[in-house]
């Protein structure tokens, strides 16, 4: 703990590590590298004319909207292709550091040495130092949402209230959304947790602010839609399509995910007694949760994904194991129960992460970090409260274990190339 006193030292080791990926080309992800070679043409013909660039995402079923693109190529006509890599690089690894003003106003008084190194678990992400070195869209789209959710912290947890923090949270959050527009679910969580805290006018004010912002981006997705409906929606996993209504392998998916991400911060050694207390005050959810997946287990067939579904889907697959996976999830799921308190505040922000991404694909990047970003920065758990505040985090197994994670994940793709 004494080493996290000296922030600068380690933010500077840190900071050469990501020079060191980029020179080194880190792909840890397994696909940063070929997206940004694939996304080179769509900047290309923005390059050349941005209305005629538009039209060829939206005749290529480009599924990114055009705004990082656009961004990228006027910064490397005005500087150069090195430059905007390099300024890309150094704004991503700012992400951690933002996380960080996020969890000293969510954990406002406890430990800030520690709750400095959890935010540098976000220096260990393979999609984060990924997308910095190949300088794809997810990590601009990542550093907006955490300055809106830093505003938003700090207009929800200040006595007094300064609707400045409110608007620059939305406009934060709005930026976000032109860049992945599954952030769109963000915005529908602020506004409904603000519904009853603000006055009607300044709701509907900032309603329409909201609006008059997003309406391009609105234009944009109507006119994609009604070009591409066939390939964007599927009504049905049997049917080919971009957004796919898959609720079992999507929430088996989600539940693995979760377990993997939340449960290097918990020792149920330690929290055993705040455990069994949990428990027995809510054994009926324990008991349907448990009866759903011997269910699932039994008639479910999981489909053979050559791509996405995450690492503990991936092993289940090399390991020929259902039960390897489908348990994950179900361990998974408890721990959502542990973590959330019964709380309707909480349920409603992991259902509405879960429908962020009702995609065909899966992909482990869409919730790496963002899932430990959510999971610290919106959750309200008495169990995550404790284990900060009483200093129950091991954090050298948390280290170990993303370490380990990030090293493996840069040898497995390294393999495949």
């Amino acid at each position: 703990m004494s080493i996290l006193k000296n922030k600068f030292a380690i933010y500077f080791i840190f900071y050469l590590t990501f020079i060191l990926s980029f020179i080194f080309g880190e792909n840890s992800s397994g696909g940063s590298n070929w997206d940004s070679s694939v996304m080179e043409v769509y900047e290309d013909q923005l390059g050349a004319n941005v209305q005629n660039g538009i039209m060829f995402f939206i005749e290529t079923k480009m599924v990114h909207t055009p705004t990082f693109y656009i961004i990228k190529s006027i910064i490397e006509k005005l500087l150069n292709k090195l430059s905007f890599d390099l300024i890309f690089l150094t704004l991503s690894f700012f992400i951690p550091i933002i996380f960080y003003s996020i969890l000293k106003k969510q954990f406002r008084g406890l430990d800030k040495n520690l709750l400095f190194a959890i935010s540098l678990v976000l220096y260990l992400s393979p999609y984060l130092r990924s997308s910095a070195v190949w300088a794809t869209n997810d990590n601009l789209a990542i550093l907006f949402f955490i300055l809106s959710l830093s505003k938003f912290l700090t207009y929800t947890k200040k006595e007094e209230k300064n609707y400045k923090d409110i608007y620059l949270s939305f406009f934060y959050l709005i930026l976000a959304i032109y860049i992945r527009q599954y952030y769109v679910i963000i915005l529908i969580l602020y506004v409904s947790f603000l519904f009853k805290k603000i006055n009607i006018k300044n709701f509907f004010y900032i309603f329409f602010f909201n609006i008059f912002l997003l309406t391009p981006l609105i234009l944009y997705t109507n006119y994609y839609f009604q070009i591409n409906s066939e390939y964007a929606l599927a009504l049905k996993p049997s049917e080919k399509g971009f957004i796919t209504l898959n609720l079992t392998f999507n929430s088996l998916v989600f539940f693995s995910m979760y377990l993997f991400y939340i449960f290097p911060f918990f020792s149920p050694f330690k929290n055993y007694i705040k455990i069994k207390d949990i428990f027995y005050n809510n054994k009926i959810f324990f008991f349907i949760t448990t009866i759903s997946f011997i269910i699932i287990f039994f008639n479910y067939e999981a489909p053979q994904n050559q791509y996405g579904g995450g690492i503990i889907f991936k092993i289940s697959q090399l390991i020929h194991s259902k039960l390897f996976f489908i348990f994950s999830s179900y361990i998974g799921a408890i721990l959502i129960l542990l973590t959330i308190n019964f709380n309707f505040k909480n349920l409603l922000i992991l259902f509405s992460v879960f429908f962020m991404f009702p995609f065909s694909t899966i992909f482990q990047k869409y919730y790496d970090p963002f899932l430990i970003i959510i999971f610290f920065g919106m959750i309200e758990s008495n169990l995550i409260f404790d284990n900060i505040n009483l200093k129950k985090i091991n954090l050298g197994f948390v280290f170990t274990y993303f370490l380990f994670f990030l090293i493996c994940a840069n040898i497995y793709y390294l393999k495949i190339v």
